[in-house]
């Protein structure tokens, strides 16, 4: 409840916080460059049919299963530096020209009114801002303020500048636009490689649309759409040409593997046609008999079967070779290719070159939290490849010894037939086994060469990047206004919260909380300055307030004969000499004989508002230096009198615990209807303490918002723990428009009563 009064009395600063809030937004929102995310989709192919020739599967691409399918790999790759960095060279990001205003920088991409053009090392320092001014007429200034490269001086397009470092040289591209924008400085900086990767890759985002499909989203965050649409659309086409290249390349090695083949196998088919058309032409045979005929068919098979098993002897050769060697970027031919179909061989070659792929792809190894991993993985990879390639190599030297020697046994058989026809039989046994071996490889090598014609990326770009699509992210125009609103009401609830939690000024809902005593009265600021404002303004509120208190003390007095009113307060400066006083006042305006008696003897005060003397008064008379009638002084009011306090004695409290002040107070109730006390406070020192017994009433008067709260508390607690009796409270200083404690002009309290309008004032009159 305090807490919402207290809300509730300073609406305002909520109405001026709100709209300072409301206008930060504004001016954030103005002030901000607006961000954009630019996006791009890629399919990337999950599987491709390849065809089949002689029942024999060709290797896909680079012999992955499936082409490239492990989506992982694939985001890592289009984040990897070594991509950003190929992308980057063939984009124009490297200079980069600009407007700089008081908060931003903002881009001139994709204008580029002006080219920077150098031969070799960049002439400039790096990461050094740069301004160009032009000056018409084809000139312009450059300058730089940098304490490491100052840098002025006025030159002319196509001009070669001349620096420490080197020579470049400024071209224009676009005259009219410099002449519109003649009175803006140009900026420009020369990124450096490392800072503009490390740029785009941080801003750079790559996700799957769906977890069922294999659609990636490439999308960037910044202040230029043009510029991030262009490197999404470079970049993508670059990680394209990754797969298609790898392809291409394990193309040309098969290609080359089976050229290398060809070379022998062509030179001993050519030795082999001339010898058997040399033998037939010298003996004049054309032909073999049934029996030849039949041996070099079954020579032809087992021929046949040599040369495959030497084929297969080869290929384990390369493959041992390649694995002794510690090769990353180049893939291993897979064994389906040479006609090698060994399941476990083929299974065990595919993983290593989907192995080698990942780590060749992912960018700079240690940069990558997985390449340990991966090459460990390779490792073991290898390892179980060499022990399975060590068990087919020597299955395939017991298999030729076998064929050897079934060559030889068929050859035996030939030994029965003539002469000439064994030696025909021998030329056109080994004419033909290089005619089909060679056969053999012509076709395969041709196959090779269709695979290679139709290779194709493993991605497929489905939406290119368009600033026109760029999406708008920030700054969000509801949501900072909603902050500014938000931030406009926390910041005075917050302040208001700390002002209420380490304010301790007493609050009138704190009196009712920390005691029970009963309030008499309260008493409405004094803006006059006036202690005798009952007399001078007796129809003010103050003086009716102090009429009501005088009403209410007849519940408290009761009967009683010429009763003592003892006023005292919490802590100084709370109002008491001015409550004692006005309750004096009103006590005389009564016809009633009273007497003001300054007990305050550390502090007097009561004479400056009367013009008295306080060369005499309590204090002179407790020592005995002068009597009473010396004492009382007379005052400028009917029936009202004032004993001051008199010089401040040395041992206040000591003189005010006398006997002699008992035997004042039966004096003055001699003498006088009623005695008001102002006394020292009572929260503070002990004189008041000696001064209670001898009252019939307590006035304890505390100020609104002044009183400190602790004090309060402090003297309620000492009050109870002596016993004091017959304390009431009076509040005095209440705002009475906070409060709406006021008085109407018709009952007569027109100097403090609020000012009606002249409209009201009409309205009255009219009536």
């Amino acid at each position: 409840m305090v807490l919402l009064n207290l809300l509730r009395k300073n609406w305002y600063w909520y109405v001026i916080s709100v709209f300072l809030g409301l206008l930060g937004a504004k001016y954030y929102i103005d002030h901000t460059m607006v961000v954009y995310r630019t996006r791009a989709t890629i399919l990337i192919n999950e599987s491709e049919n390849r065809a089949l020739v002689d029942n024999t599967a060709l290797m896909q691409g680079l012999g992955l299963p499936g082409g490239m399918q492990n989506l992982e790999n694939q985001i890592m790759i289009l984040r990897s530096r070594d991509l950003t960095d190929r992308t980057l060279q063939d984009l124009p990001f490297e200079i980069e020209f600009y407007f700089k205003t008081f908060r931003n920088r903002l881009p001139i991409y994709p204008d580029l009114p002006l080219r920077i053009l150098y031969d070799g090392e960049v002439p400039l320092p790096r990461n050094t801002e740069f301004m160009i001014r032009y000056l018409g007429d084809d000139s312009f200034n450059i300058l730089s303020q940098s304490e490491h490269f100052p840098f002025n001086i006025t030159a002319r397009f196509r001009d070669t500048i001349q620096t420490d470092n080197g020579s470049f040289r400024v071209e224009c591209h676009n005259a009219n636009w410099l002449m519109r924008n003649m009175d803006r400085k140009i900026c420009f900086i020369i990124n450096s490689r490392s800072s503009l990767v490390n740029s785009f890759i941080g801003r750079m985002n790559v996700e799957l649309l769906s977890r069922g499909g294999s659609i990636l989203e490439v999308s960037m965050i910044g202040t230029n759409p043009a510029r991030d649409a262009d490197f999404l659309n470079r970049h993508l086409q670059g990680f394209q040409y990754i797969s298609l290249d790898k392809k291409n390349i394990e193309a040309e090695r098969r290609i080359q593997f089976i050229d290398d083949q060809l070379v022998g196998i062509s030179d001993s088919l050519a030795t082999t046609e001339n010898r058997l058309q040399q033998f037939r032409s010298a003996h004049q045979v054309m032909d073999l008999s049934a029996q030849g005929q039949a041996l070099i068919g079954q020579v032809t098979l087992l021929e046949n079967e040599r040369a495959r098993l030497n084929l297969e002897a080869n290929y384990y050769d390369y493959l041992a070779e390649y694995l002794s060697k510690e090769i990353s970027g180049e893939m291993p031919i897979i064994p389906i290719t040479m006609g090698i179909n060994d399941p476990g061989l083929t299974r065990l070659v595919q993983e290593l070159a989907e192995l080698q792929s990942q780590i060749a792809t992912r960018g700079a190894g240690e940069m990558n939290p997985l390449q340990r991993n991966l090459e460990q993985r390779v490792r073991s990879s290898k390892e179980a490849l060499r022990e399975t390639l060590n068990g087919l190599r020597r299955a395939n030297s017991l298999a030729r010894s076998e064929n050897q020697e079934q060559i030889s046994r068929v050859n035996s058989r030939a030994s029965a037939l003539p002469v000439t026809e064994r030696q025909l039989l021998g030329i056109e046994r080994r004419f033909k086994l290089n005619d089909e071996l060679y056969t053999f490889l012509l076709e395969t090598r041709a196959e090779q060469q269709m695979q290679k014609a139709s290779n194709r990326s493993d991605s497929e770009i489905i939406d290119k990047a368009d600033p026109r699509f760029s999406s708008r992210i920030s700054p969000n125009k509801t949501r900072i206004q909603f902050v500014g609103l938000l931030a406009g009401l926390a910041i005075p609830s917050i302040v208001l919260f700390l002002i209420f939690l380490f304010d301790n000024r007493l609050k009138e809902e704190d009196v009712r909380r920390i005691t029970n005593l009963p309030v008499l009265g309260h008493i409405p600021h004094n803006s006059s300055g006036s202690s005798n404002i009952v007399f001078v303004q007796p129809n003010s509120a103050i003086a009716e307030s102090f009429r009501l208190l005088r009403s209410r003390m007849q519940f408290i007095l009761k009967e009683a004969t010429a009763p003592v009113i003892l006023v005292t307060s919490a802590m100084p400066a709370d109002g008491k000499t001015f409550s004692a006083i006005s309750l004096a006042s009103v006590y005389s305006m009564l016809g009633k004989k009273t007497v003001l008696v300054g007990f305050d003897l550390r502090k007097p005060k009561i004479y400056h508002d009367f013009d008295l003397s306080n060369e005499k008064g309590v204090s002179t008379w407790l020592i005995g230096k002068d009597n009473l009638k010396e004492i009382i002084q007379k005052t400028s009011f009917d029936n009202l009198s004032v004993i001051s306090s008199g010089p401040v004695p040395p041992n206040p409290s000591e003189l005010t615990a006398l006997e002699k002040t008992r035997d004042l107070i039966r004096i003055l109730r001699d003498e006088f209807d009623y005695v008001v006390i102002d006394a020292a406070p009572i929260g503070l020192v002990s004189d008041t303490f000696y001064l209670t017994p001898l009252a019939d009433a307590i006035l304890l008067i505390i100020r609104s918002n002044k009183t400190l709260r602790s004090i309060f508390e402090k003297t309620i607690t000492e009050i109870s723990n002596s016993n004091v009796n017959g304390i009431s409270l009076v509040i005095n200083d209440i705002n009475l428009k906070k409060t709406q404690y006021g008085y109407g002009e018709k009952y007569g309290y027109t100097d403090e009563a609020p000012k009606r309008s002249k409209l009201f004032h009409w309205m009255g009159k009219k009536q």
